[in-house]
């Protein structure tokens, strides 16, 4: 099943929270809604859910009109599974009462739903739980049992509210994989909702970055990480590099961009005196090796270094300008104060539409 939602508003008293939303969720898509707190995605999945009404534009599914001004389908009727963040289990039920609760509120004959809680437990491989109660299970295993009562209903869209939030790191990394399984054996059309950079990325086909309540940028996770639009993209989708510059010049496919004294050159044409941020992953800056291409050769100093068991990420300071300081990410292990030179190649620098709020220095990562 398809969802279409076209230019969807929605208040809260006279706060705006979504300002003209449209979005196409193609049928067994699974679509992460990413942002920050307070930027509307909850409130677009209580939208799509049924729970809030909506002030503006509209809500589709397989042609049929869900959500309007003034109209909104009971959740009930919209064929919807959900998974909360706080897993949302009655404790004085078992395991086979709770994935049964809902079919038991429609009535389903007592046949239909013993196959039904068999299906979803094996599904999500708790067959042998059922008379288990939920404080006797882990929190992945309760999290499993949540993911059940979303699919016994054999819904047509699924809606997952941070369903990893309340578990620990490992764990967390453990349950992705089992909500790709899941969502991809059961090819049902899916929308998660997250904070989680690293959650969207590497669930989702296609992820909906949201910013006060409007799209800052839709795309694959390849296209969102690796060609951001916008400042804000490109920090909350992973740790960047930013340089403030002005364009001076275009040399073929490269324009030729001044930071701050230096030239630093970057894919696609700029206007001549265009003033642009300059975005470079901390990956993508090569040490001490061999300019391939068009480029920029830089010689820093390192400030500081830390390692994260496959990469060594280290602060450095440029100098020909000591002020600007960058990330650099890279396998060999170099020692403080060592001084090092610095590729950055054209096809990796993006020029970034947007300003940069309450800019304080020549790098912003989202993940330390």
């Amino acid at each position: 099943m398809n969802v279409i939602l076209e230019d969807v508003t929605k208040y809260y008293g006279s706060k705006l929270v979504l300002d003209r939303v449209s979005l196409t969720i193609p049928e067994g898509g699974f679509v992460a809604l990413l942002g920050p707190s307070g930027c509307g995605k909850t409130t677009l999945l209580n939208a799509l859910a049924g729970l809030t009404n909506i002030d503006g534009g509209t809500i589709k599914a397989g042609g049929v009109t869900w959500s309007a001004k003034g109209y909104n389908l009971v959740p009930e009727e919209r064929k919807i599974g959900m998974v909360f963040q706080d897993f949302a289990l009655w404790p004085h039920m078992n395991v086979f009462e709770n994935v049964a609760f809902s079919l038991r509120l429609k009535k389903r004959p007592s046949r239909e739903i013993k196959a039904q809680v068999a299906e979803a437990l094996a599904t999500v491989q708790m067959k042998g739980y059922e008379g288990s109660y939920p404080y006797q299970l882990s929190g992945g295993q309760r999290q499993r049992v949540a993911f059940a009562r979303a699919l016994v209903v054999r819904p047509s869209l699924l809606l997952m509210d941070e369903p990893l939030s309340s578990l620990d790191a490992q764990l967390r990394e453990k349950m992705r994989w089992e909500i790709i399984r899941i969502v991809l054996g059961a090819g049902i059309t899916t929308v998660y909702v997250t904070h989680d950079q690293a959650e969207a990325l590497s669930l989702a086909d296609h992820v909906v970055l949201l910013n006060q309540g409007r799209i800052e940028q839709a795309g694959s996770p390849t296209q969102l990480y690796r060609e951001p639009a916008t400042v804000f993209a490109a920090n909350f989708l992973g740790c960047s590099n930013l340089l403030e510059g002005r364009a001076l010049e275009v040399r073929g496919d490269y324009s030729m961009v001044l930071c701050q004294g230096l030239k630093i050159y970057t894919s696609g044409k700029l206007s001549p005196g265009q003033e642009v941020e300059i975005m470079i992953r901390p990956a993508d800056i090569m040490i001490n090796t061999q300019s391939q291409g068009p480029g920029a050769s830089l010689k820093a100093v390192i400030l500081q270094r830390s390692f994260q068991g496959v990469n060594w990420q280290y602060r450095v300071a440029l100098e020909e300008a000591s002020n600007i300081q960058l990330e650099v990410w890279n396998t060999q292990e170099m020692a403080v104060a060592d001084i090092i030179q610095l590729w950055l190649p054209a096809d990796r620098c993006r020029a970034l539409s947007g300003v940069l709020e309450n800019y304080q220095s020549e790098y912003k990562c989202a993940n330390l």
